[in-house]
């Protein structure tokens, strides 16, 4: 079989002996795949530096029918993505977003949408590094934008019970369980299910709005993020956290949180508008 050359991002790995190591990549063909690296230990390697988690670089491997391990042949570094590496807070937000795309991803599944989404959240947080309060935002942003490529995709604009579409409050019950917002007609005649204080909680317009633009459009252009205060992240961190851990049956492992192309259309969300 011919070598196969593409791009990928090196999201983790592990020590496989005393001079190779496994790496797991994002691509956009294959979703994540491992690689067994022979020597990737040893001081001289050619692989010295081309293997650190966040690279950006160009691979050649040739693919097995009966397995899902790979031996990695040349590595051209694309981006070391330096900026992330000398800021703190870049470095843990990037942490946070990879530990998520290897906690939903799966080998041998297209993935360029992941791949895209990745890729681009590391150059912004790459060029934004020194910008603490983007990075948050910026965070948040990926982690909603993330639902609706894995078909988790919160509904905002319609009430999840009567199909209604929303109106404008303050305050909105969002229902971990049918994965969005209902009115507040429906909001008041609780079903125990759906509203037990682990599957249920109340989320602010401005945070409904942020989650809506960040599902619609990532941000190309720093320009686009609004910046979140302190409540309204918070707000909007907690949320995502348990949405996740509800729908993905599974904790990140991570702390706080700082979610193809993302589907065009205006990003002024309001009830009753789902353009």
């Amino acid at each position: 079989m011919d070598p196969v050359r593409q791009q990928a991002i090196v999201i983790g790995g592990v020590n496989y002996s005393d001079s190779s190591r496994v790496v797991w990549m994002l691509t956009p063909d294959y979703g994540r795949q491992s690689f067994l690296v022979k020597g990737a230990r040893r001081q001289k390697s050619k692989y010295l530096g081309s293997l650190e988690t966040f690279n950006l670089v160009r691979v050649s491997y040739r693919r097995r029918e009966r397995s899902s391990l790979y031996t990695l042949g040349e590595v051209d570094v694309e981006n070391h993505f330096g900026g992330i590496r000398r800021s703190l807070d870049a470095f843990w937000a990037a942490s946070q977003a990879t530990e998520l795309i290897k906690l939903i991803s799966h080998e041998e599944q297209e993935g360029a949408a992941l791949f895209e989404l990745l890729s681009g959240f590391l150059s912004l947080t790459d060029r934004k590094s020194g910008d603490r309060a983007f990075l948050a935002s910026l965070l948040a942003a990926f982690r909603w934008r993330l639902t609706s490529l894995i078909g988790l995709e919160p509904q905002l604009v319609e009430c999840v019970r009567c199909e209604k579409k929303l109106t404008r409050a303050e305050k909105y019950r969002f229902l971990l369980i049918r994965g969005g917002v209902c009115c507040a007609e429906c909001g008041g005649s609780p079903e125990p299910a759906d509203l037990a204080e682990e599957h249920a909680g109340l989320v602010s317009y401005e945070a409904l709005r942020f989650i809506y633009r960040s599902i619609r459009r990532f941000p190309a252009d720093p320009e686009d993020l609004p910046q979140l205060s302190g409540s309204l992240l918070g707000e909007i961190e907690e949320l995502a956290r348990r949405y996740l851990a509800y729908h993905l049956d599974e904790k990140p492992r991570e702390g706080k949180i700082l979610p193809r192309t993302a589907p065009t259309g205006s990003l002024n969300w309001k009830p009753g508008n789902d353009n």
